[in-house]
Protein backbone atom coordinates (compact mmCIF):
# COMPACT_ATOMS: atom_id res chain seq x y z
CA UNK A 1 0.00 0.00 0.00
CA UNK A 2 2.35 2.08 0.97
CA UNK A 3 4.98 1.67 -2.45
CA UNK A 4 1.40 2.23 -4.21
CA UNK A 5 1.07 5.62 -2.12
CA UNK A 6 4.76 6.98 -3.51
CA UNK A 7 4.16 5.67 -6.85
CA UNK A 8 0.92 7.81 -6.74
CA UNK A 9 2.33 10.65 -5.52
CA UNK A 10 5.28 10.50 -7.75
CA UNK A 11 3.07 10.46 -10.75
CA UNK A 12 1.18 13.28 -9.61
CA UNK A 13 4.43 15.10 -9.05
CA UNK A 14 5.24 14.65 -12.70
CA UNK A 15 2.75 14.89 -14.39
CA UNK A 16 1.06 18.30 -12.08
CA UNK A 17 -2.24 17.42 -12.16
CA UNK A 18 -5.05 14.78 -11.75
CA UNK A 19 -8.91 14.32 -11.78
CA UNK A 20 -10.91 11.75 -10.71
CA UNK A 21 -14.74 10.92 -11.22
CA UNK A 22 -16.42 13.23 -13.95
CA UNK A 23 -16.71 16.68 -14.21
CA UNK A 24 -20.35 18.01 -13.70
CA UNK A 25 -22.23 21.37 -13.43
CA UNK A 26 -23.45 22.61 -9.77
CA UNK A 27 -25.71 25.43 -10.86
CA UNK A 28 -28.62 23.15 -11.03
CA UNK A 29 -28.64 21.67 -7.67
CA UNK A 30 -30.76 24.52 -5.98
CA UNK A 31 -33.45 23.27 -8.70
CA UNK A 32 -34.08 20.12 -6.99
CA UNK A 33 -36.95 19.82 -5.04
CA UNK A 34 -37.93 16.56 -3.10
CA UNK A 35 -40.68 14.27 -4.13
CA UNK A 36 -41.21 16.41 -7.15
CA UNK A 37 -37.62 16.60 -9.59
CA UNK A 38 -37.85 13.60 -11.78
CA UNK A 39 -35.19 10.95 -12.31
CA UNK A 40 -35.01 12.42 -15.82
CA UNK A 41 -34.78 15.82 -14.77
CA UNK A 42 -31.65 15.18 -12.92
CA UNK A 43 -29.76 13.10 -15.83
CA UNK A 44 -31.01 16.41 -17.69
CA UNK A 45 -29.10 18.66 -15.02
CA UNK A 46 -26.00 16.77 -14.76
CA UNK A 47 -25.51 13.32 -17.01
CA UNK A 48 -24.54 10.21 -16.60
CA UNK A 49 -23.82 9.50 -13.13
CA UNK A 50 -20.60 8.46 -12.17
CA UNK A 51 -22.02 5.83 -9.67
CA UNK A 52 -25.23 3.65 -9.61
CA UNK A 53 -26.33 2.01 -6.91
CA UNK A 54 -29.36 0.75 -4.04
CA UNK A 55 -29.93 2.82 -0.53
CA UNK A 56 -31.99 0.94 1.62
CA UNK A 57 -33.47 -0.61 -1.47
CA UNK A 58 -34.12 2.75 -3.35
CA UNK A 59 -32.23 3.48 -6.14
CA UNK A 60 -29.20 6.34 -5.73
CA UNK A 61 -26.93 8.15 -8.24
CA UNK A 62 -23.43 9.65 -7.31
CA UNK A 63 -21.50 12.53 -9.21
CA UNK A 64 -18.30 12.91 -8.01
CA UNK A 65 -15.06 15.02 -9.07
CA UNK A 66 -12.07 15.55 -7.59
CA UNK A 67 -8.84 17.86 -9.52
CA UNK A 68 -5.42 17.91 -7.84
CA UNK A 69 -2.65 19.68 -8.26
CA UNK A 70 0.71 19.34 -7.27
CA UNK A 71 -0.22 16.91 -4.53
CA UNK A 72 -3.29 19.63 -3.61
CA UNK A 73 -6.28 19.10 -3.98
CA UNK A 74 -8.17 22.14 -5.66
CA UNK A 75 -11.53 21.29 -6.30
CA UNK A 76 -13.86 18.95 -4.80
CA UNK A 77 -17.55 18.51 -5.25
CA UNK A 78 -20.02 15.10 -4.76
CA UNK A 79 -23.69 15.51 -5.26
CA UNK A 80 -26.04 11.86 -4.32
CA UNK A 81 -29.01 11.17 -4.73
CA UNK A 82 -31.48 8.83 -4.11
CA UNK A 83 -35.02 8.15 -5.29
CA UNK A 84 -38.51 7.06 -4.76
CA UNK A 85 -40.06 4.28 -6.31
CA UNK A 86 -41.69 6.27 -8.60
CA UNK A 87 -38.51 7.82 -9.92
CA UNK A 88 -38.96 11.55 -8.11
CA UNK A 89 -36.10 12.69 -5.81
CA UNK A 90 -36.51 10.95 -1.97
CA UNK A 91 -33.37 13.18 -0.65
CA UNK A 92 -30.19 14.14 -1.90
CA UNK A 93 -27.08 16.03 -0.77
CA UNK A 94 -24.15 18.21 -2.16
CA UNK A 95 -20.66 19.19 -0.98
CA UNK A 96 -18.11 21.08 -2.68
CA UNK A 97 -14.84 22.53 -1.76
Amino acid sequence: MLKAIVCFIGALMLVGCLSQGRDFVTAPVKNIVQNVTTQNEIFNYFGEPYQRGLENGYESWTYFYNYWEFVQLKEARELTISFNKDRTVRSYSFNSR
